[in-house]
């Protein structure tokens, strides 16, 4: 790298100008106007203050950068300085590295030009890779009038119709919604969410492509970027930031979205009338990629994605995530090190939303990075345990590391290296510590599933088919309702030869009765027992209708089709259940070291249907004893739960570890929803956790589990 002199002595002779090709858009900021130059060849855009821009234009063919220089300074916009003058000259490579302007050198020169060209990290293949694949503007030229109107007021009127449609459509139907919400992650749903993202992806990007072609920017690029290994489409839609008008870009950023919503809609109406099967599931796996992705990341001004440059462009600021991150750093350094302010030519507003942004900008990635690998770790804890190693370095350990280097050892550092080395060890010797004494936790949440206080089997009386079935799970029956009625063949020809039989003997006792008294007593006989015969027959097929003992709920146990089932004689059809008040919580020994386990102790209840409305409980058995083998199907990996469990048997569920289980009582149970499979999370009162406690019990029981496995 050149030093200051030197670089004068270099570049004050030639004769540079900028590029006859590039295109300037002026655009009005918080901050003042700002010049965004387009490069034609790499598609890229670059932002200028007003201050550059007059330092930018003033760089032309005829002249040497020496003349601008003393020109510059002449008319007051460099002070006759040897720090301006170096000031002017790095601001020259800057643009050479850029690519605005050509130097007869190589390197590029520039601190900036370095890192804009630095390897990219490891993990960075996880994050994002871009495959450019072709040219698109040629075709979406030609198809823009098959879409352009989607743009216009009657394409907004459909949107808004098509939305509420599909909005009255799914009011009713918020419990098959959370249902089917719990069987997002399932392991068989996999390969069709994938799928869909892929798809909704390439739908998003259309949007923003035909918008940019809509207000006549160009689209050059278009191709294939992998996330996390996912193939997701992208555009190269940055032509938009030469647009004059901020609705303008604001609309491009928001195609997307737009696009999005168009398909949720329609796939919220598919799934909302067809059955279950692959379509119901596709369209849900839709509406609910499109919903998360829109709040989470799209909409979000928090991360680097459409609503973030929609939000910066309406505040009227250029560059908002690295501005603020610059400020903080500037605020941390005049904090911690002593440093003199630096001037800037912020306003107290923009000062204030940096201050803002850039804190809740960075929490939120790092909550979301967590809350995304605890999903994972739940459903696959080695994929988990991967992706949180992988956030974790390139949110928290890279940035720390980078940090402390910077406070040790950095060249801008150098005029306080005592006190920043000071700030280094208390940072990562003390911090760490005092953070490992937060509270994380004030109470213990586990899964909770409804137990029955009274459970009546329903059994056949006989070997037979289930010819009909007059109720369905969750029916409620009264005492002497008829339930169904079963068949059976066998019996059936049965009574009909005997009846047959008995038919015959009254027609021959008729016959002799008069002429033989002895064959008329041998008659008389087997017809008495035909009689019988046929009577007790006819018993047992009146048997074989179902009727209900008591009063309850009908539960059948999974989704089997019972119409047309044989049974044998004895065998269990379902069961009628009373008392739905009672709320089984299964608890692990750490939470049950942790929880006030007290009869007549207050709990908070969530019903997964009704996760918005909290139901109060009340603790009314403990059972002394934790059991690997008493765990219900429906609370574990096997049923759509989160506990770990595996299938030893048919009919054997053995989880990963043994739990304790607490009988709580309920106020009440959602509507509709009195049979059994109502799965909760609930809230017990506990002992405060901290977070060094929380870390090493996770830890442990991560590798007692891997240990097992």
């Amino acid at each position: 790298m050149l030093d200051g002199g030197r670089t004068e002595r270099v570049l004050g002779p030639m004769r540079v100008g900028l590029r006859s090709d590039l295109h300037v858009t002026r655009q009005v900021t918080r901050g003042g106007p700002r010049y965004v130059v387009h490069d034609p060849v790499s598609f890229q855009n670059h932002a200028f203050d007003a201050a550059d821009y007059r330092v930018l234009t003033a760089i032309v063919g005829g002249r040497t950068l020496a003349e601008v220089c003393r020109e510059l300074t002449a008319v007051g916009r460099l002070r006759d300085g040897e720090e301006d003058r170096r000031s002017f000259y790095r601001f020259v490579l800057r643009l050479h590295g850029l690519g605005l302007l050509h130097l007869p050198i190589t390197g590029g020169a520039s601190d900036e030009g370095r890192l804009r060209h630095q390897p990219t990290p490891w993990y960075g293949f996880l994050l994002q890779w871009r495959i450019p694949l072709w040219n698109p503007d040629r075709f979406l030229q030609r198809t823009l009038r098959w879409v352009g109107w989607l743009f216009s007021a009657p394409g907004l009127l459909l949107w808004v119709a098509l939305l509420g449609t599909a909005a009255w459509k799914c009011i009713g139907h918020f419990d098959e919604l959370f249902a089917d919400a719990r069987q997002l992650l399932a392991l068989r749903n996999l390969p069709l969410l994938w799928v869909s993202l892929i798809g909704l992806k390439a739908l998003h990007e259309l949007g923003h492509a035909y918008a940019c072609r809509r207000h006549g920017a160009e689209v050059p690029e278009m191709g294939v970027q992998l996330i996390v290994l996912t193939p997701c489409a992208y555009v190269d839609a940055g032509a938009s930031w030469k647009l004059p008008r901020v609705r303008q870009r604001v609309a491009v950023a928001l195609a997307g979205m737009y696009f999005e919503s168009f398909v949720a809609a329609i796939a919220a109406l598919v799934w909302t009338g067809t059955p279950a099967g692959l379509v119901h599931d596709v369209a849900f796996d839709v509406v609910a990629l499109a919903g998360v992705t829109t709040v989470l990341f799209n909409l979000n001004p928090l991360v680097k994605y459409d609503g973030y440059f929609v939000f910066s462009d309406l505040a009227g600021v250029f560059n908002l995530q690295q501005r603020a991150a610059n400020q903080l750093k500037e605020w941390a350094t005049r904090l911690l090190l002593g440093r003199p302010r630096v001037a800037d030519p912020y306003r107290r507003s923009e000062r204030w939303l940096y201050a803002v942004y850039g804190p809740l900008a960075f929490g939120y990635r790092v909550l979301l990075a967590f809350t995304i690998t605890a999903v994972v770790t739940m459903r696959w804890p080695g994929a988990g345990v991967f992706l949180g190693a992988v956030f974790g370095w390139a949110l928290i350990l890279r940035p720390a590391l980078q940090l402390l280097h910077w406070l040790w050892s950095s060249a801008a550092t150098k005029d306080c290296r005592p006190r920043s080395r000071t700030v280094a060890v208390a940072a990562y010797a003390i911090l760490p510590l005092v953070a490992t004494l937060l509270p994380v936790s004030w109470s213990v949440v586990a899964p909770g599933l409804v137990d029955p206080a009274l459970r009546q089997s329903v059994r056949a009386p006989a070997s037979g088919f289930v010819a009909a079935l007059d109720v369905r799970n969750g029916s409620r029956v009264a005492t002497g309702a008829r339930l169904g009625v079963l068949r059976n063949p066998e019996l059936e020809m049965r009574r009909l030869r005997l009846a047959g039989e008995l038919e015959a003997e009254l027609v021959n006792l008729d016959a002799i009765e008069l002429e033989d008294a002895t064959a008329a007593a041998v008659h008389r006989s087997r017809v008495s027992y035909l009689r019988a015969s046929v009577q007790e027959i006819d018993r047992r097929i009146a048997a074989m209708s179902l009727e209900a003992a008591g009063t309850g709920t009908v539960a059948i146990e999974g989704d089997e089709q019972l119409v047309g089932r044989f049974l044998k004689q004895g065998e269990e059809l379902f069961q009628i259940q009373a008392g739905h008040g009672t709320l089984r919580v299964v608890l692990t020994e750490a939470e049950v070291s942790r929880a006030r386990l007290v009869p007549g102790s207050v709990a908070e209840a969530r019903w997964t249907c009704e996760p918005d409305r909290p139901v109060r409980a009340v603790v009314r058995e403990i059972r002394p004893v934790a059991s690997r083998f008493d765990v219900p199907e429906a609370l574990t990996q096997l049923g759509g739960g989160a506990l770990r469990a595996a299938r030893a048997a048919a009919d054997l569920v053995v989880a990963g570890e043994p739990y304790l289980h607490v009988l709580l009582e309920v106020e009440e149970l959602p509507l509709g929803a009195q049979g059994t499979g109502l799965t909760a999370r609930v809230r017990l009162p506990a002992s405060v956790e901290l977070l060094g406690t929380w870390l090493q019990r996770e830890v442990l029981s991560f590798v007692n589990a891997w240990r097992m496995s």
